[in-house]
């Protein structure tokens, strides 16, 4: 077993040492380990050796101590152990009394412990003083080697000194003798040393080492790391971190792990508090400039350069060499060019946490100044800051103000709420512009903050006068309400926020009540009399010119045009409404990729089949996203485009985009998840790939258990998934659900088709009546709302239901309305149906095979196997030759490795396909080495002729 702990002895019947056996192990020490065994094994053979542990606190030298005195005692040698301390130089001899004060108290009073030049030394032992003549070194020395020898020749013998480095000066001259004499006994003289840490006599210590194998315990990695956070209890919040995330925190070093799972700590002034007493114990050994340094560069982090370290410690640069090489020898910082960081984060905590308030506010300001004389990024100036205590400085606030609103506009909200709080703070309450605190409560919200928030929106309508800011600040308020579940709150805001403009003098033209009614619409806070007023400013907003429109203006159209699609009225004005709110571009723009309203009017779109606008404005927002490097944005944006790839027929793609948007949940992506991975379970049913879309039946499940509009996404894809099990009656209970949830706000079957699904089940049960009412209420709703392809899916459900004569219209109205619109997946499958009534006339057997064919190019050519399956079937039972259906060599890629590959073969490196997809670049060297292994290539030089092979061997087989 790897790292071997304790050790079998099995007796040798020719009389040779005995053979040592592994049988248990510890974490990652097989190199470690190895070399105490063999020096034990050396031992019971006859030969000595001197073993130096040598290492920084932490890393594990006092377990391997323990697994060489563990394995000594399992084999029969005899141990003497010692381990100094910081005060052990104030005592002569201290390693000789702690190996033989257990020997000589094993003897009754009046007995010798020890005979012959050993004897005195057994006195000297009794006694208190250090003036007995056998403490001198000629004698013990002499008496020490006497009594070794007497003992090794009973068994071999493991001398221990665990923390050399503190031994006395005495105690370290003997050590120095005995190293010399070691080899030519049975004697393991294993000795521990701690780095960085000062020493009587450094230069003994040196020789000792010369002479010695040793051994530098190495950090644990990652996999290490991961057992010992199975063997340990931890905390919560260390139960959520990955052990990724312990190994960069803590660099592997065994305490650090230990105490960080024990305790938490991931951030300034949180280390645990074993780590902050043992690093302050150990500086203050370090003495007072060492310290000094390491609080400076703890401070100053990535921007600790030395002409930093020295302006801030007061030194000069040539006085830093020796306390920042001790420093690091001690494994407290690393060194790098003309700079130096802290050894690891939870060192650079500890560091922070063992300073007072006091002198950590006063550091960082010291820092933030220094940095802004070097003119370095706001942001770098403000990480100091927030760390400072108050001192009513107005560039303070301006900085910190600044600062905050990049962060917002960045997406690190955490961050901007910590800016602008501590820019709060940094005056007087009656002092600060009301203005800056609603920033800061608006910043809390996004960060998940709500309980700040709201105290500090109060605190701001007590200081505001302003009619339209009280109005802004009593909106923001609402939104956050909305967001807590205070729907009767929220409304009571935005109605006191609606009667402050009114009075104000705003009316609907205003921009400022036109936000607020937008506002009210998407959240569904809408309080009486609120229509009326929307009413009022959608009208006023349509009679006038599209170029007067303002941002107000098309949020209202994005809002206007939904109203119209979720009640399924007038696909014509909701079209026009969306395209309006878009503009060309501009509402991405001023929404930009992690807005709403911009997602709500291409989503009307999509319902309305006219995809190629939808698509292209979801293209204009993912590259909104890569410009802005917004992950959150890009997976909203790809989980749009996936959605309407689906419904266009581009399933392959539509996979791509929806796995691109879900791998983004590790970075927080999370409230279009439902609809997202809805959509990903409907391509799987589309693809055939039925094992793939029931592994997230469990997960949709649990999403669909919300109860609101984006968890009946869920909970309908669940649904379908248990027709697949033939659970149609739980399938039904589903779709009621559904149903319950939707009405009778939302009734367009282009949004979600409950009706017809619930028509199969309802078919599959043999309630064909109850079934027929289904389908018959879906198609009067589809052809309400006009869009192609809604009509066209319900009149395929319709056709179900119909005998042969009556489905045969039928299913040629779907074909031609899903013609139309360019819905290729639902085209192929309604072919698919009605070629298979055709060919049961001879009148219509051409026509039908025909329709076949169609149906099986498309699903060869887009790699859609079931619809190129039904077809193949059907013509093969009819006597027609089909060619075999190979599987294309890239149906073996995953999703992650296709979209690699594509970027890959059109010339894009490994990074700007990391940047593109927001994954790290070893992700992509990983998915594209898996993909050369599938495809059978071995560079990517190679990759643009294999695709074009493929696709064009897909395409002549379809033909």
């Amino acid at each position: 077993m790897p790292g071997a702990a304790v050790f079998a002895v099995c007796s040798q019947s020719d009389g040779k040492a005995p053979t040592i056996l592994p049988v248990s192990g510890l974490i990652e020490r097989d190199v470690e380990t190895s070399t105490i065994d063999e020096a034990i094994a050396g031992a019971l053979s006859g030969a000595g050796r001197v073993l130096m542990l040598s290492g920084v606190a932490g890393v594990g030298k006092s377990a391997l101590i323990g697994h060489a005195v563990d394995t000594a005692a399992t084999v029969g040698l005899t141990t003497l152990t010692s381990c100094p301390t910081p005060v052990s130089p104030g005592l002569a001899h201290g390693v000789v009394r702690d190996w033989l004060g257990p020997l000589a108290r094993r003897h009754k009073p009046g007995e010798k412990p020890f005979d012959g030049p050993a004897e005195r030394l057994g006195v000297a032992l009794t006694e208190t003083g250090d003036d007995h003549p056998a403490w001198s070194l000629a004698a013990i020395d002499y008496a020490l080697a006497w009594l070794i020898d007497n003992l090794a020749d009973r068994a071999p013998v493991l001398l221990v000194v665990d923390d050399v480095q503190w031994a006395d000066s005495g105690s370290l001259q003997l050590l120095d003798l005995l190293s010399a004499r070691v080899a030519r006994t049975p004697v393991v003289l294993l000795v521990s040393r701690r780095e960085g840490e000062p020493s009587v006599n450094p230069e003994i210590l040196d020789r000792i080492t010369h002479r010695a194998t040793e051994i530098r315990p190495a950090p644990l990695s990652v996999i290490g790391v991961e057992q010992v956070r199975r063997d340990l209890s931890t905390t919560p919040a260390m139960r959520s971190m990955s052990s990724r995330e312990i190994h960069r925190l803590t660099g592997g070093v065994p305490f650090l792990v230990r105490e960080l799972l024990r305790g938490g700590g991931t951030r300034p002034g949180s280390a645990p508090q074993p780590v902050v007493d043992s690093l302050a114990d150990r500086l203050g050994r370090l003495g007072d400039r060492a310290m000094e340094i390491a609080r400076t560069v703890a401070v100053l982090g990535d921007e600790a350069t030395f002409d930093g370290i020295a302006e801030l410690s007061g030194l000069n640069v040539a006085d830093l060499s020796d306390p920042l090489e001790t420093l690091t020898d001690a494994g407290i910082v690393t060194l790098g060019t003309w700079r130096a960081s802290p050894a690891h984060p939870i060192v650079a905590e500890a560091v922070l946490s063992s300073m007072t308030p006091s002198e950590r506010s006063d550091r960082h300001r010291r820092a933030a100044d220094h940095l802004t004389r070097l003119n370095k990024p706001r942001q770098v100036v403000a990480s100091h800051l927030v760390h400072t205590l108050p001192r009513e400085d107005p560039t303070v606030v301006d900085l910190l103000r600044k600062a905050g609103e990049d962060s917002l506009e960045s997406g690190a909200t955490q961050t901007a709420a910590t800016q602008l709080y501590r820019a709060v703070s940094e005056t007087r309450p009656e002092d600060t512009d009301p203005c800056l605190v609603t920033l800061a409560a608006t910043a809390h919200m996004r960060a998940g903050l709500s309980d700040l928030a709201f105290e500090l929106w109060q605190l701001a309508l007590g200081r505001i006068t302003s009619a339209e800011d009280r109005a802004a600040c009593l909106a923001d308020m609402g939104d956050a309400q909305m967001t807590s579940g205070d729907r009767a709150g929220a409304r009571a805001s935005y109605e006191q926020a609606s009667r402050l403009l009114t009075e104000a003098g705003h009316d609907a033209s205003s921009p400022e009540l036109r936000t607020l009614m937008v506002r009210m619409s998407m959240v569904r806070a809408l309080y009486d009399g609120a229509y009326a007023d929307l009413e009022m400013a959608l009208g006023k907003a349509v009679t006038q010119a599209a170029a007067d429109d303002n941002y107000a203006d098309r949020q209202l159209f994005a809002i206007a045009a939904s109203a119209l699609a979720t009640r399924g009225e007038d696909t014509a004005s909701a079209r026009s409404l969306a395209v309006r709110a878009l503009a060309d571009g501009k509402l991405i723009e001023e929404d930009t990729c992690d807005g709403k309203l911009f997602y709500v009017a291409a989503a009307v779109l999509d319902w309305s089949d006219a995809y190629e606008d939808a698509e292209a404005a979801l293209d204009a927002a993912i590259r909104d996203s890569r410009r802005r490097g917004s992950p959150m944005g890009f997976a909203t944006a790809s989980y749009s485009r996936g959605r309407l790839n689906l419904r266009r027929g581009r399933l392959q793609e539509a996979v791509a985009d929806l796995d691109a948007a879900l791998q983004l949940r590790a970075r927080g992506w999370s409230e279009y998840v439902s609809p997202a991975l809805a959509s990903l379970v409907l391509t799987y049913l589309g693809l055939g790939r039925l094992d793939a879309a029931r592994a997230l039946e469990p997960e949709l499940r649990q999403i669909g258990a919300g109860r609101d509009f984006l968890s009946s996404f869920a909970l309908h894809a669940a649904g379908i998934v248990r027709t697949l099990h033939g659970d149609h009656e739980r399938a039904l209970a589903d779709f009621r659900s559904v149903a319950e949830v939707l009405e009778p706000h939302v009734v367009n079957p282009a949004i979600m088709p409950w009706r017809e699904l619930s028509a199969y089940s309802l078919m599959a049960l043999g309630r064909r009546d109850e079934a027929r009412e289904h389908a018959d209420e879906a198609v009067a709703l589809a052809r309400q709302w006009g869009a192609p392809r809604s009509v066209g899916w319900a009149l395929r459900t319709q056709a179900q239901l119909l005998p042969p004569d009556e489905a045969v219209p039928q299913l040629r109205e779907a074909v031609r309305l899903f013609e139309s619109c360019q819905s290729l997946y639902y085209l192929a499958r309604a072919k698919n149906d009605l070629g298979e009534l055709l060919l049961g006339s001879d009148v219509t057997r051409d026509e039908g095979v025909e329709l076949l064919r169609c149906a099986l190019e498309y699903g060869r050519t887009n790699e859609v196997p079931p619809v190129a399956r039904r077809a193949s079937q059907l013509l093969l039972r009819n006597g027609i030759r089909v060619a075999d259906l190979a599987d294309s060599p890239l149906s073996s890629l995953t999703p992650g490795e296709r979209r690699v590959v594509e970027l890959a073969a059109t010339g894009h490196t490994n990074r700007a396909i990391a940047r593109q997809l927001f994954v790290t670049v070893k992700a992509v060297e990983w998915h594209l080495s898996n993909a050369y292994r599938k495809l059978g290539v071995s560079s990517r030089a190679q990759l643009p002729d294999v695709l074009a092979d493929v696709l064009g061997d897909e395409s002549s087989s379809a033909r």
